[in-house]
């Protein structure tokens, strides 16, 4: 199997590496190839700037995870949007062996608050400037006729994204006064999924949340992770940094396939990264 990493970071790398596992050639893109494994057939691709090299036509899987340039929708935009409309002409001029291409997504483009449960029939309902363009991106890849699976994956977390552990450490966390369901993924997992359904076939369906088995109380997580780390409970405040979001995402159509996290909670995911598993690929 020969496999195309667009944009490829943190994620894809760890993709990567799994399909290598499993006997893949990998070729990946992106703006400093000197970051990429070497084992991965690097190529310096700016893919929003639409100078994009030869697609081997042989390839059969892509993933593209792309990063926004900024934090703003014009980031987004540029980023994903602009990105996609380039790597959409490119796999339809050059691909024809083309089998899958994965799109990460986010659950910030899904509906649901007061702890309501989502699943992939929910409709879209992004609130936030950039989650529209996450959203305008799903529909513009849908649409190309390409045959394209979007993984909405919820908050990414896992060796080098400790945004919790961090905040508690910094003195900087607050736990929220009211309800706050969060949802998760290990990095592990998304990676795992992406290749799992590579190999799964045909027969996958569009759209899947990428999230663990337990969505979790904001101030659970807190009152663990300061268990884990020796520190005091934060304090109270309704400033609590969060998605605004309260709501609990399922993984039911994911773990139909036959898919299942090895960090199935943020409990056991959590205690692998304060053991030193794993590392961030940059």
């Amino acid at each position: 199997m020969k496999v195309l990493l667009i944009s490829c970071g943190d994620v894809g790398t760890e993709a990567g590496f799994r399909f290598q596992a499993r006997g893949a050639h990998v070729t990946a893109w992106r703006r400093n190839p000197q970051k990429l494994p070497p084992t991965f057939h690097g190529q310096q691709v700016d893919v929003a700037s639409g100078q994009l090299p030869p697609i081997d036509p042989d390839t059969e899987v892509v993933l593209f995870t792309p990063v926004p340039a900024s934090r703003d929708a014009a980031g987004y935009e540029h980023s994903y949007l602009q990105a996609a409309r380039h790597l959409v002409t490119a796999l339809q001029q050059q691909a024809p062996a083309l089998r899958r291409l994965f799109y990460i997504s986010s659950t910030a483009v899904n509906a649901g608050n007061d702890g309501q449960w989502v699943t992939e029939q929910h409709p879209k309902e992004p609130r936030r400037e950039t989650a529209k363009v996450l959203a305008r991106t799903e529909d513009y890849l849908l649409d190309s006729a390409l045959p394209v699976t979007i993984l909405r994956a919820s908050g990414i977390y896992g060796p080098g994204r400790t945004r919790l552990i961090d905040s508690l450490r910094e003195g900087k966390a607050r736990l929220p006064r009211s309800s706050q369901w969060t949802n998760r993924v290990h990095r592990d997992d998304l990676a795992k999924a992406v290749v799992h359904l590579a190999h799964f076939g045909s027969d996958i369906d569009e759209l899947y949340l990428a999230t663990d088995n337990e969505p979790a109380q904001l101030a659970e997580v807190y009152e663990h992770l300061a268990g884990l780390l020796g520190t005091t409970l934060p304090p109270a405040s309704e400033e609590a940094p969060g998605s605004g979001a309260d709501r609990r995402l399922s993984n039911a159509r994911l773990r139909a396939t036959g898919w299942e996290p090895t960090f199935p909670n943020y409990r056991e995911g959590y205690r692998a990264i304060l053991r030193g598993s794993g590392r961030r690929h940059h």
